[in-house]
């Protein structure tokens, strides 16, 4: 029976993750975040200012989940 390897979570826990591993020194990268839409790798933002929490790709793509700017 084949087992899963990849899910989905929310930028919640995914920001709660990070706080997790600052806490334990973890370097950068220790746990890695990718768009569903590309595959690409995004990390996740905590809420600020007039932002809501969210993911943001490490780099620009073509992906429509990806910042135009």
């Amino acid at each position: 029976m084949p087992r899963m390897t990849e899910c989905l979570i929310s930028i919640d826990l995914a920001n709660a993750l990070g706080r997790v591993m600052n806490q334990l020194r973890l370097k950068k990268g220790t746990v890695v975040f990718l768009c569903p839409e590309c595959g690409k790798r995004v990390e996740p933002h905590e809420a600020g200012g007039r932002q809501a929490a969210h993911f943001e790709h490490l780099e620009r793509s073509d992906c429509s989940l990806s910042d135009k700017r």
